[in-house]
């Protein structure tokens, strides 16, 4: 669900940050879902003069989330600061983690017991830091590797039992029916 929650806008205002501050444009973004807010965030990309390099798809099934998830590099769990998304686990960071991607995020307290090292933290809400952080891992594959591997082992076990059983099955689900030929451990040990 895109909802004003949910901080599409501070990611877009950080995918513009990675491209004209930091010169960046070896990239391309995909926002999944529809909501509330979704006529007006594609409205801001293409007043950012981003309408080139991000895609909007509106709802998809799970096993297109699960392609989309397994070709990414890094994904974004741009959330802002508030007092509910501070002790809140996002369902997209768990599905995050059960594909092994490594996830930016703004440093909120349930993010980080909830993905710990499979995630870098910008200070919340910081546009230009989540940027920087978007570019850091953009150039380095083995830290994006270690941290997907790190987000799958917490999914299997700390955090097993902390998430709801609907949140994980999705997941899983999400994960199972993309298949992801020749990618190790996208499937959950038994």
């Amino acid at each position: 669900v895109m909802g004003p929650q949910d901080g599409v806008d501070y990611a877009l205002r950080a995918l513009a940050k990675l491209r004209d501050e930091l010169g960046r444009s070896d990239w391309h973004a995909v926002f999944v879902g529809g909501g509330d807010t979704f006529d007006a965030m594609v409205e801001l990309s293409r007043r950012l003069g981003l309408s080139d390099q991000v895609r909007f798809t509106g709802r998809v099934p799970d096993a297109e989330l699960a392609r989309y998830l397994s070709t990414a590099d890094v994904c974004l769990s741009p959330d802002p600061r508030n007092p509910l998304n501070d002790v809140s686990t996002m369902n997209k960071v768990l599905e995050y983690m059960v594909m092994g991607r490594p996830i930016v995020s703004f440093d909120l307290k349930e993010a980080r017991v909830s993905a710990g090292d499979a995630a870098v933290y910008a200070p919340a809400n910081d546009e230009a830091e989540f940027a920087r952080l978007i570019a850091l891992l953009l150039d380095d594959p083995e830290k994006r590797a270690l941290m997907g591997k790190t987000g799958q082992e917490r999914i299997g076990g700390p955090l097993a039992w902390r998430n709801s059983q609907r949140a994980l099955l999705a997941a899983y689900e999400a994960a199972l029916s993309a298949g992801a030929p020749g990618r190790a451990g996208t499937r959950p040990r038994s």
